[in-house]
């Protein structure tokens, strides 16, 4: 996975023929899973790990449609007190915090993720990510296309002005995701485990995000997924909350 470590002082390669069908295939692949992507998705979930010197466990349950609405219910796993519920209605997004009296609002088009979770990631990457979609660089190129073989797979590198992305796929599946940033060579890992199938929909079971710079590590675990089932996401009902909630708004 850190084929590339070193890419960014280096003269972009020339890809040849064979490198450049495969990467063609492998693309299309990543187009066929996004377009795919679930349209609903219903499912339970726990998540740990530690962000710097804190560990956390949680666990929660998610709604999701693909139409622009979902609701993310948190609570704590020992203490079983809701931590958060997070709801997104089209362009907008909600982040109610029960223990703390406070909601925040915020713009799905301009949220900073670092706000909420202690470390700094693409809103849309994670979106993509965790529901059904296999991230891309925005304005990428393709880089190189090599197989591997004591891995038995491909790994496709593609690059922007600011990244590189290198995916490893094994029989066209996507299993981990490394992004590096060419400057300061921070890097970020993602591994895919437990894949699912609906109707030519996919979702992974697990997934593993590593930020080695950041000393940060989350795993998360969904349990028995529903895929494109009818789901009846709930909405914020803002006018039902304790009247001493602080509302604040970020964007």
């Amino acid at each position: 996975m850190f084929i590339v470590s070193g890419c960014s002082s280096l003269q972009k390669p020339e890809l040849s023929e064979t490198e450049n069908l495969k990467a063609k295939s492998l693309l299309f692949s990543i187009q066929k899973i996004n377009g795919s992507s679930p349209d609903t998705i219903l499912s339970s979930f726990t998540a740990d790990g530690n962000a710097g010197e804190k560990k956390f466990r949680v666990e929660g349950r998610v709604a999701f449609d693909k139409k622009g609405y979902y609701k993310v219910t948190v609570i704590d796993y020992i203490f079983q007190s809701p931590v958060i519920e997070a709801y997104r209605e089209l362009e907008r997004l909600y982040f109610y915090y029960p223990a703390e009296k406070k909601l925040l609002t915020d713009d799905v088009n301009k949220i900073e993720l670092s706000r909420y979770t202690g470390f700094n990631t693409d809103y849309k990457l994670l979106y993509s990510l965790l529901t059904g979609g296999i991230p891309l660089l925005d304005n990428y190129s393709v880089y190189k296309c090599l197989y591997d073989d004591k891995d038995k797979g491909y790994y496709l590198i593609i690059e922007n002005n600011d990244f590189f992305e290198n995916i490893f796929f094994k029989d066209d599946v996507p299993e981990k995701i490394l992004f590096i940033h060419k400057l300061s060579r921070n890097k970020a890992e993602i591994y895919l485990k437990s894949m699912i199938k609906k109707n030519n929909s996919i979702f992974f079971k697990n997934y593993k995000i590593v930020a080695p710079e950041l000393n940060t590590s989350i795993n998360i675990s969904f349990s028995k997924p529903l895929l494109n089932t009818a789901v009846n996401v709930e909405r914020l009902k803002q006018e039902k909350l304790p009247k001493n909630v602080e509302v604040i708004k970020v964007n």
